[in-house]
């Protein structure tokens, strides 16, 4: 009777450790496969992107204009949301610990719970405020905040193994890459996953292909036009773009919105709705809050169009902008559509 008593002790104090130590809630197998299968149809698609909502650094609120765009959502009705870096406003050795927990907390609160209300999938990649290669703090913050809230972004997932900071998802049949550009360098491990990524069944059989990361490949900015700033290789990452099929990529990091096209690959700069819009280089039109939304279509998805607008719900016009802007590392033309 007492080894048998024993034996059960053992067995639950085992069942302790493997429900304490679980691993963080990704879907089943199963459920990822059905999930894949259901998206892979195809269907138009409405994206919401949103960048750079942080106000100066170690802030736990946000600028108006992050509420007002949040607030507008039911009325967007976006089948997804994609944000191109800088959620919060990290990247300073001063922060405390606690601080950076309060950081995420004033994130969750404004701009994560209100989404996850509204069952919106929500795409992200994180930048340079969020998770710099030179923080190791701010990257293990970063970590344990989404790893913590994986379900409120409601993606379906099609590889989560490097999730935060790289991986891939499915919307209607358009695959979604988030890359790890918070620093100038794109590391060859992310080379080598994206090249698996692209190759596979399922992106090649997808509509479009869409890349979002939070530096750009090309300056459009003066105070970004310098290395660091930008891709530390923008001709290699152009290559591999072209190579393996990339249609668009999304970035963000320089608060200012220009649609361009080089070679056939689509760039997005994205305006920012938090702290400091910046104007383009050589260009003196007042710099302006922005956020965009990009439809694409069942039929010809690569002839999907941009629609950019301030928090305000004031069109901005790409025929206001000028043909080409030029940067220390390329020139960057207006895409004409």
């Amino acid at each position: 009777m007492k080894l048998r008593f024993i034996y059960i002790l053992v067995i639950l104090f085992v069942a302790g450790i493997f429900t304490a130590f679980k691993p963080w809630p990704f879907p089943t197998q199963s459920s990822v496969s059905s999930g894949i299968r259901k998206e892979q149809k195809n269907k138009s698609l409405k994206i919401c992107v949103i960048s750079d909502l942080n106000a100066s650094y170690g802030s736990t609120a946000y600028p108006e204009e992050v509420g007002q765009v949040i607030r507008q959502l039911p009325a967007i009705d976006p089948d997804i949301i994609l944000c191109s870096g800088d959620m919060v406003a990290g990247q300073k050795a001063s922060l405390t610990d606690q601080n950076i927990l309060e950081m995420w907390a004033g994130f969750k609160s404004v701009v994560l719970n209100p989404i996850n209300k509204l069952q919106i999938p929500f795409g992200f990649t994180v930048g340079n405020h969020d998770a710099s290669p030179s923080f190791s703090r701010d990257r293990k913050f970063s970590k344990d905040f989404w790893e913590e809230n994986v379900n409120s972004t409601n993606l379906t997932f099609v590889d989560s193994a490097n999730y935060p900071f790289y991986y891939s998802y499915i919307k209607n049949n358009v695959f979604i890459i988030s890359w790890d550009a918070a620093g100038a360098e794109i590391k060859p491990e992310i080379y080598h996953w994206m090249k698996a990524q692209l190759k596979g069944r399922i992106a090649r059989k997808a509509r479009l292909r869409i890349l979002i990361g939070h530096l750009p490949l090309y300056a459009i900015v003066d105070s970004k036009n310098k290395p660091g700033e930008v891709n530390s290789d923008p001709e290699a990452a152009l290559k591999f773009f072209k190579t393996y099929g990339l249609d668009l990529y999304i970035s963000g990091h320089q608060h200012a919105y220009y649609p361009a096209e080089k070679d056939g690959v689509r760039f997005l700069n994205m305006g920012a709705i938090g702290d400091a819009p910046r104007t383009l280089i050589g260009y003196n039109a007042e710099a302006q809050k922005s956020y965009t939304i990009i439809e694409i279509p069942v039929k010809n998805p690569t002839d999907f169009n941009y629609k950019t607008y301030t928090p305000g719900i004031q069109l901005i016009n790409a025929s206001s902008l000028p043909d080409s802007v030029i940067g220390f590392n390329g020139i960057s033309r207006k895409e004409i559509r």
